[in-house]
């Protein structure tokens, strides 16, 4: 569960030329994410995707950056959420932390899908304040938007990524759009059997450039064609995130590839299919 807000969620218009269609577009896709109180929703894919689909190429990233109760990175829906689970059943995890979890909704709707798996929700907290995921051209750019910082519910746990693991020796480390640097491979190295990184193509997550290194999957299947984030403006033809399954340093796999390790391999762990790239 996530903080209760009885406050509704507000998006301040663009800036630029708008129109009466494009806000009600925005407002649909607002009704969608949130209830009348303020609360998250866990949508259906064809609900989101639709509602997503109705808004212009940039209002799908304007709601989500821009409304009053935080930013949105990942947009779970109750498929996607299925296709995590069977996921974790399938590698017989019992313990799971996620870290960056932000304001804890996923890993709230996690540990009710899921009851036999422990599950704790951690953040560093950096991101409390809108300053904290900017950079100086963002606080030139956006000047006189009134952003909001991330709100954490009372179950989410003030600890950096790396204390988490330490603390907890989960079975599993999630991170869903970690912010750029180097928490992913951080938690790769610390004791953990697994680490699942949910993100999408190019520099926008992470630290590609470093994490690629170590031995991993590459997961498809539902994991990545139910996933939808805020890069998805027109979820029937493309969407944006990938999954990765890393070997923790408690996994016997756990290592290092060369550069000239051969092809990778790209699994569905729901037992669909598999190929090499």
């Amino acid at each position: 569960m996530t903080t209760q807000r009885h406050t509704p969620v507000t998006v301040p218009p663009p800036r630029g030329r708008d129109t009466r269609a494009r806000a009600a577009a925005r407002a649909q896709l607002a009704a969608v994410l949130w209830d009348e109180a303020g609360e998250r929703r866990l949508p259906t894919d064809r609900a989101l995707s639709a509602a997503m689909r109705r808004c212009s190429s940039d209002d799908v990233w304007w709601v989500c950056e821009t409304n009053s109760a935080g930013p949105l990175y990942h947009l779970p829906t109750r498929e996607w959420l299925r296709a995590l689970t069977r996921l974790l059943r399938s590698l017989e995890v019992r313990t799971i932390v996620e870290v960056a979890a932000g304001d804890g909704f996923l890993a709230g709707r996690l540990a009710a899908a899921v009851p036999e798996i422990r599950v704790y929700a951690t953040d560093s907290g950096a991101w409390a304040t809108p300053r904290g995921r900017m950079h100086a051209r963002d606080r030139r750019e956006f000047a006189g938007v009134p952003l909001a910082g991330i709100r954490a519910a009372p179950q989410v746990l003030r600890m950096s990524a790396t204390a988490a693991v330490e603390r907890y020796r989960p079975d599993l480390v999630l991170v869903v759009w970690a912010p750029p640097g180097t928490l992913v491979e951080r938690v790769i190295r610390a004791p953990t059997r697994y680490v699942l990184d949910i993100s999408v193509d190019g520099d926008v997550c992470g630290n590609g450039q470093r994490t690629w290194r170590f031995e991993k999957e590459f997961l498809s299947g539902p994991i990545e064609e139910r996933g939808l984030c805020r890069l998805d403006d027109d979820p029937l033809r493309a969407r944006a995130t990938r999954a990765t399954l890393y070997y923790g340093a408690r996994h016997r796999r756990f290592g290092v590839a060369s550069a000239a390790a051969g092809a990778m391999r790209v699994v569905d762990l729901t037992g669909r299919r598999a190929r090499s790239t």
